[in-house]
């Protein structure tokens, strides 16, 4: 930093770090119970009315909260005509499922494509759940397929950054407007957030004439906003989320009597560091 007016200013230089997050994810795995077949080729089940059911593909991999889409075909065979409509049963709790269309027409031989959509949501529990897809083709019921639900837990992260737009002075205090970079599909709910100094790179000139400037120089006071913060989808940041800037974490160039000449020009890394859940 430069020494102007006998004040000491100390250049902050944003740094970005990592931030782990936990995101409840899910898991779906598509597995065949008799005859189905893997998922590159889709799965079948043996009739009993004359319908043979097709899943496509047979596992899919979800975060909580996102919705799925299977495809089932549903083909007619010895010589079935009539309306078919399909189900699925088994679902864990806090999900749903439904059909479109929910109901097909069949004539002799041929073959009709519905999708069904699994949704789950933020309360859906952890776990394996058996689903059972059938059909029921007019007064008779068709043989069904089993398939299974896993449910489990993933981490993903998003990014911190810092921008003070202001240069220190010794003694005085400037606040910090954190950013973030959520390359999610969905917010999150920060339930935590922090900002620590890391190190102090000092000038050459600084470092040859054995001049000090540590961490010691320097205190952070951090964020004293409301949690759960939400974070969108993308960029953001404290002030584009509403939160005043006497709430922001805040860095200090304490103003002592020691010789802090060392501190002119130097630079601080700063590490930032958050988690919480996706919404």
């Amino acid at each position: 930093m430069q020494n102007d007016s006998g004040y000491f200013r100390t250049v902050m230089r944003r740094t970005t770090t990592a931030a782990k997050v936990l995101l409840v994810g899910l898991v779906v795995m598509l597995v065949s119970a008799g005859t189905i077949f893997a998922a590159s080729q889709g799965g079948s089940q043996g009739n009993k009315t004359g319908v043979t059911i097709q899943v496509n593909p047979s596992s899919r991999t979800i975060d909580r909260g996102d919705p799925v889409n299977y495809s089932v075909s549903l083909t007619s065979t010895n010589g079935f005509s009539g309306s078919v409509t399909p189900s699925v049963s088994g679902l864990p709790a806090s999900t749903s499922a439904a059909f479109a269309p929910s109901s097909v027409s069949l004539t002799s031989g041929k073959t009709a494509t519905v999708t069904l959509t699994v949704a789950t949501s933020a309360s859906t529990p952890d776990g394996k759940a058996d689903l059972t897809i059938a059909t029921a083709a007019g007064a008779s019921q068709a043989a069904a397929v089993v398939v299974q639900l896993y449910v489990q837990s993933s981490k993903k992260t998003f990014s911190i950054s810092g921008n003070l737009g202001a240069q220190l002075t010794p003694g005085a205090r400037v606040p910090l407007n954190l950013a973030f970079a959520n390359p999610n599909n969905k917010s999150l709910a920060l339930n935590s957030l922090s900002v620590s100094i890391t190190g102090v790179t000092r000038i050459q000139s600084a470092v040859a004439a054995a001049l000090p400037c540590t961490k010691d120089d320097y205190v952070v006071t951090n964020y004293s906003g409301p949690f759960p913060l939400a974070v969108p989808e993308g960029s953001s940041s404290l002030q584009s989320l509403g939160i005043p800037p006497a709430l922001w974490p805040k860095i200090a160039m304490l103003d002592t009597t020691s010789n802090q000449d060392g501190c002119k020009g130097a630079t601080l890394q700063l590490s930032y560091s958050g988690a919480g859940e996706g919404n």
